[in-house]
């Protein structure tokens, strides 16, 4: 069996965020049952039927393109397991963040919010490419900032809704769901189409970061 060869700055950094994930994963046992009924409602927030539309996509690309690139890191793992982790994960740390900052929640909420930013768009790929390769992938800093660029324009693009009360009003706007009170609950407006003009640049974010910074072969 081939050994691991590790560099001590990659034990270290590896060391630092596997503690960090750990102490995240405490935060949430000890929060366990007040958080019980949030991610009951937070499921229902997420199979919104648009969502799932422009997962599904999104999740084949992520998943397959790889082999058409010369990232030799992208393949059919990396690339399902981090489209799977964002969409599970993005749209509630983008909200815990926003609710850290607001002061609606305790500040440990933000270590739990940016554990799952770093695990799902950097630190799972990291562990699997050190099992896959038994080295530490060279790819792992621009990974980091790049799949970090997804992963919070994910999270905003499934955090979209638009005004629920649209037939009261003058004009059809659109907000982000985790300035809601009762947020992560299910919306009660979930069309699409006049969602469109706010999606489009989250979306081409997210597209020009996957597609610019490889060399594509077909």
């Amino acid at each position: 069996m081939k050994p691991f060869h590790l560099s001590v700055f990659h034990f270290t950094y590896m060391a630092c965020w596997i503690a960090f994930c750990l102490i995240a994963l405490l935060i949430l046992w000890g929060e366990r049952i007040r958080l019980i009924d949030e991610w009951l409602a937070y499921f229902k927030f997420l199979c919104i039927p648009w969502k799932l539309w422009i997962f599904l996509p999104a999740f084949t690309f992520v998943s397959f393109a790889g082999s058409h690139t010369n990232d030799e890191t992208w393949d059919v793992v990396t690339g399902s397991g981090m489209s799977l982790l964002t969409f599970l994960s993005a749209p509630w740390a983008v909200g815990l963040i926003y609710q850290v900052i607001i002061g609606k929640r305790h500040w440990r909420y933000l270590v739990v919010a940016i554990a799952l930013l770093l695990f799902s768009s950097s630190w799972f790929y990291d562990a699997y490419l050190l099992w896959r390769d038994k080295a530490y992938t060279v790819r792992w800093s621009g990974n980091l900032m790049l799949s970090t660029i997804v992963y919070l324009a994910a999270g905003l693009l499934w955090n979209l809704e638009t005004n629920i009360r649209k037939h009261y009003c003058d004009r059809q706007y659109f907000y982000f769901s985790f300035v809601r009170t009762d947020w992560p609950s299910r919306p009660i407006n979930t069309q699409f189409w006049p969602l469109l003009p706010a999606m489009i640049p989250l979306i081409m974010i997210a597209v020009f970061v996957l597609v610019a910074f490889v060399r594509w072969h077909f």
